[in-house]
């Protein structure tokens, strides 16, 4: 589904929760929930404002404060996420950074951002406190939920610049692996990769490829039917590469 508030997002939602078991009892389940989880800007270029809007959702039956904090962050070819201070060639401005949400409602938060180069993209988190309850341990308890801003170009990454460098079936590991690369200087989002035999067929959700990066992914498959192919399907096009070759 497409939300569109002055932006291209998914609508996605995102819900954290924290359970604390002790012996026999256990406390409440504590759920939260932002929307949505990703916002892919589309500016004009550098310097070129966007604007949006988060949901946070308080499901519970008490009034929780919430404060938000900005980071950068990068992933590795393999999705590892590492965080770091906010890049300062992206400047980002909340209508409110912390706040409280009563029992059972909603609290929006308006920002505008932009970058001085583009792509660029940031992790917004919210870090949701004041529950009664605690640990097992006397420890007060926070729930934090990530929301991601991309500012992207108009141009999205072209079908030449995706390349599949390796698309392996290793049974004894009971997985596909598939690396692709992005040899464009566009972010690229693959929206879904399908894995599939004569007989089954393997699905993983979508994933993010960074403008001249390398990501590879691990697709489980159990089938006893060898596969075959795989299809990486983005936005405007796809991608299809037999399994067990090798592209250079």
């Amino acid at each position: 589904m497409i939300f569109r508030f002055g932006t291209l997002a998914r609508k996605n939602s995102l819900r954290a929760a924290f359970v604390c078991l002790l012996s026999a009892s256990c406390l409440p389940l504590f759920a939260q929930t932002v929307r949505p989880v990703i916002d892919e800007n589309i500016v004009k270029g550098p310097g070129k404002k966007a604007s949006g809007r988060i949901e946070y959702v308080n499901d519970t039956l008490q009034t929780l404060s919430v404060v938000l904090d900005v980071r950068t962050f990068a992933v590795s070819d393999t999705g590892e996420i590492t965080y770091g201070p906010m890049d300062p060639a992206m400047h980002i401005k909340f209508s409110n950074s912390s706040f409280q949400i009563p029992p059972k409602q909603s609290y929006y938060v308006f920002y505008e951002a932009y970058a001085d180069t583009i792509p660029s993209w940031c992790v917004v988190y919210a870090t949701f406190g004041g529950f009664k309850e605690k640990t097992p341990q006397g420890f007060n308890i926070q729930v934090l939920l990530p929301h991601t801003i991309y500012l992207l170009p108009k141009q999205a990454v072209r079908k030449d610049e995706l390349v599949v460098k390796v698309a392996e079936y290793r049974p004894n590991e009971k997985k596909v692996v598939v690396r692709v690369e992005n040899t464009g200087s566009a972010f690229g989002r693959v929206l879904e990769a399908d894995v599939s035999s004569l007989k089954d067929r393997a699905t993983l959700n979508g994933f993010p490829v960074f403008p001249h990066r390398e990501r590879e992914v691990e697709i489980p498959w159990t089938s006893s039917d060898a596969p075959s192919k795989i299809v990486l399907h983005l936005e405007h096009f796809q991608l299809e590469q037999k399994i067990g070759s090798e592209i250079h």
